[in-house]
């Protein structure tokens, strides 16, 4: 195999770990409903205790429809809030149209969300317990205004809802990462004009691309990912002087590709100071902005990164915005461990597991027949480097041929290995480019080519 390519895997493999990543979004999402928004983790102990499944939320609290409760919505155990919905609307015109389709999602979504009788562009308006300020802007806008959607797209929203579905998008599009970067953010740019949340889209679907092929979830995950601007991602880039492309928009800087194994190396070196495991969350912060909400769901990632009980379980009692981050929790550890190894009671109690397994099929299919010379992930050379397919012993498959749909695509835990290749002439340029950033002035690219010189086993040592 050459330097650029994607794995070569049985397909079944693929088929689980994509269907785990879709499923993941929503079990995360639902899990998250019962204890919405409660930040007193004290609190949210004494009346519920350590959160384990779907909950109907209590009287009074978001979701619960009570007199006492923020919003006029009644939800129920295993149902999905708003964004849950959304996130379902994308799926179906994923599946259905075999592709991003842009306008054919936004029809969909006014339908259901903004035409909804139960909408009128109030926080408590709905039938999901609460409206994110973001829809009601989109209401005022496309509803009362009756604005082109290109002029309804909020200018300051910075929360993370374009990113979890960035990981249904990259389940789809994982095989050509440069198409995936730019569905990702043309689909981002209808919820916020807020370029950060856009580039922070991109590179979780990035992260969702790379899980789906065996890269762990350890600071590994970001080594790999730092290979990829200027090869296969629209990330600025020491490789290359292109800065724009017209199918994607300005570059940024990969920063947001290294916040993970970031976070991932701090884990590793302070986790034993957390305890229970689920109070980091308060480190990044429980809130609603992008920049609580992913960090936070890293922390959970990367303190679990094999358990997808455990991660999406550290989500939840985390308090706070813990649907959507719960949300990037199970999407991130389903694309690691396949939906064979979730547990059951996870799917039993979603409401609508069944048909959300067979979109996910649908899906997994069109995906593994995707793919273009011309547009492949770079994979380090000089190297063959064992990762393994799920999580550990405990965590085995779940689902018996009788009990649901997913045995269909149910897969065994195996290793697999990154293909050898042969390193090319880029060395001597990474060499040159080291040399000349030795000097002071420019010990920034030094530190930068130095992450790009490391050998392959350096860059993939401690791998799960």
């Amino acid at each position: 195999m050459k330097a650029g390519g994607n794995l070569s895997h049985d397909d079944k493999i693929f088929k689980d770990r994509i269907a785990g990543c879709i499923l993941g979004v929503f079990i995360g999402d639902a899990l998250g409903v019962g204890v919405h928004w409660q930040y007193d983790l004290e609190k949210l102990e004494a009346d519920s205790g350590f959160v384990t499944g779907y909950l109907d939320p209590l009287p009074g609290t978001y979701h619960s429809g009570t007199p006492d409760a923020p919003g006029r919505g009644r939800l129920r155990a295993g149902q999905l809030e708003q964004q849950g919905v959304i996130d379902k609307l994308l799926l179906e015109s994923l599946a259905e149209k075999k592709e991003l389709d842009q306008q054919d999602f936004l029809d969909r979504f006014e339908a259901v969300i903004l035409k909804d009788p139960t909408m009128d562009g109030t926080r408590e308006g709905g039938r999901y317990g609460w409206t994110d300020k973001s829809i009601c802007e989109i209401y005022e806008c496309r509803i009362k205004e009756n604005k082109p959607w290109s002029d309804c797209a909020p200018p300051r929203s910075d929360t993370p809802d374009p990113v979890v579905r960035a990981a249904l998008i990259a389940s789809l599009y994982f095989r050509t990462p440069r198409g995936m970067a730019c569905k990702v953010a043309l689909h981002a740019k209808f919820a916020t004009l807020d370029s950060s949340v856009q580039a922070h889209s991109v590179a979780f679907a990035s992260m969702i691309g790379a899980a789906l092929q065996g890269v762990p979830l350890d600071h590994s995950m970001s080594d790999f990912l730092y290979q990829q601007p200027g090869r296969a991602l629209p990330f600025s880039s020491l490789l290359s002087s292109k800065d724009f492309d017209p199918s994607y928009g300005h570059f940024t800087e990969p920063d947001s590709l290294l916040w993970f194994g970031s976070i991932a190396k701090g884990v590793r070196e302070f986790q034993s100071s957390i305890h229970p495991g689920h109070r980091g969350v308060l480190l990044y912060g429980q809130f609603c902005a992008f920049f609580a909400t992913i960090p936070s769901a890293y922390y959970c990632a990367a303190r679990f990164p094999d358990s997808f009980e455990d991660a999406v379980l550290c989500s939840v009692n985390g308090g706070g915005q813990n649907t959507m981050r719960s949300s990037l929790v199970g999407a991130l550890l389903g694309a690691r461990v396949g939906l064979s190894n979730i547990p059951a009671r996870f799917l039993h109690g979603l409401e609508d597991a069944d048909y959300l397994i067979e979109l996910a099929g649908q899906i997994a299919d069109v995906a593994l027949e995707r793919g273009t010379p011309d547009d492949v992930w770079f994979w380090p050379s000089d190297s063959q480097m064992n990762f393994t397919i799920g999580g550990p012993a405990h965590h085995s498959p779940t689902f018996s041929q009788e009990t649901s749909k997913s045995a269909m695509i149910k897969t065994e835990i195996v290793p697999f290995s990154m293909p050898q290749t042969v390193a090319g002439p880029n060395s001597l340029i990474y060499g040159a480019f080291f040399v000349a950033g030795a000097v002071g002035l420019f010990s920034f690219f030094a530190n930068r080519l130095k992450r790009i010189q490391q050998t392959p086993r350096e860059r993939y040592t401690t791998l799960s």
